[in-house]
């Protein structure tokens, strides 16, 4: 394991979203949403220079799951907590599933709690999951669940497998350019040192 393999890790280990008394209290205007949720999803979507990614949030994508009433529009050009909170899943349900099926998810998940609870549950699910997954833990089963918490854990699975792959994939890639750098550098200095020594 790496060293920027294992601080990743650690990042992951130690990642929380915002539970819905943490969201912030007053609504917010669309640049201060793309602010926070930039800082506080950052670990997913920074890449090793620290440059966004595809993932990185902008205002045309959320002004279009607006348009596409996957979550509350603003009111008085704000974003509520339930917004936030809508957004939070968005990002991370769109990584494995559509857009269609991101909002089915998050309207299955709100089916039968309210907008709080849906946002605490999908936290806590999504949470356990990404911290099992990079410690190589297995969450023990709990029983029957119903189906729309099924749904929620195995896109959670899906979340945290994707991520972490992704991760380490790249953590790969980076590791084999710096091998094969340091070949190349060693071989010229080989031959830099064997045409030193035919000249004497």
């Amino acid at each position: 394991m790496t060293e920027q393999t294992k601080n990743w890790e650690e990042l992951i280990g130690g990642f929380a979203f915002p539970r819905w008394n943490e969201l912030p209290e007053i609504d917010l205007y669309m640049d201060q949403v793309v602010s926070y949720l930039s800082q506080k999803l950052a670990v997913f979507f920074d890449d090793e220079d620290g440059d966004e990614d595809s993932r990185g949030i902008t205002a045309t994508m959320i002004n279009n799951y607006v348009k596409e009433k996957i979550i509350p529009g603003p009111q008085k050009k704000r974003y509520d907590k339930s917004s936030l909170a809508a957004l939070f899943m968005v990002f991370c349900f769109k990584q494995i599933l559509s857009i269609g099926q991101s909002a089915d998810l998050i309207a299955v998940n709100r089916r039968d709690h309210t907008p709080e609870e849906a946002h605490n549950r999908f936290c806590e699910v999504f949470e356990a999951y990404l911290h099992s997954t990079v410690r190589n833990e297995t969450i023990p089963a709990d029983g029957a669940k119903a189906d729309d918490d099924l749904v929620m854990t195995a896109a959670a699975i899906a979340f945290s497998n994707k991520i972490y792959a992704e991760k380490l994939i790249a953590k790969a890639k980076a590791a084999a350019l710096a091998e094969s750098a340091a070949k190349e550098a060693a071989e010229k200095e080989a031959a830099a040192e064997k045409k030193t020594k035919e000249k004497s």
